[in-house]
């Protein structure tokens, strides 16, 4: 079987998911404990990692795309591998993923608001900093909380940074 397609799309996934990045952002909670807030981050992010998404609408098609353009690069045919490749490309599988990923996201948000957190955007310096930890790490979580416990402190900083003047 040629795997060069099934590649492809993977790649695609990957790229589209980079290119829709925004500008970061973190959660706070005034009051709260940084063991609080591990632990809702923590039970948060579950909600999101173990919702079941295949019977959402995106999953749905995602599979159907797949399925059909399998059905397709394994029949008997003259077509070139470039209209194979097309034909994974049709499915938008990336444009599926970004949807699946966007509904699973919403889960965390909700749980995080119910929980009284609230999101704010981070400064382009301190974006510079977060991306100097590793993801996972104890210092990345204690960072974010500390900006966090900074905006809650500092009204004039509950907003974020202020956009550039018109």
């Amino acid at each position: 079987m040629n795997y060069f397609p099934l590649v492809l799309a993977i790649a695609l996934i990957c790229s589209a998911a980079e290119a829709t990045r925004e500008a970061p952002q973190s959660w706070t909670k005034a009051g709260g404990s940084y063991t609080q807030y591990q632990a809702d981050s923590v039970e948060c992010a579950k909600v999101g990692y173990f919702r079941d998404v295949a019977n959402d609408k995106p999953a749905k098609q995602f599979i159907r795309g797949f399925e059909t353009a399998d059905r397709l690069l394994n029949l008997p045919s003259p077509i070139a591998n470039d209209n194979r490749a097309f034909a994974v490309a049709r499915t938008q599988p990336s444009r599926k993923m970004v949807q699946v990923h966007a509904i699973q996201v919403g889960d965390v948000e909700r749980c995080l608001t119910a929980r009284g957190y609230r999101k704010f955007t981070l400064t382009k310096a301190e974006a510079r900093k977060v991306a100097s930890f590793d993801r996972g790490t104890d210092a990345r979580r204690r960072y974010l909380f500390d900006i966090g416990v900074s905006r809650n402190a500092d009204p004039a900083a509950r907003a974020g940074p202020k956009p550039p003047a018109s």
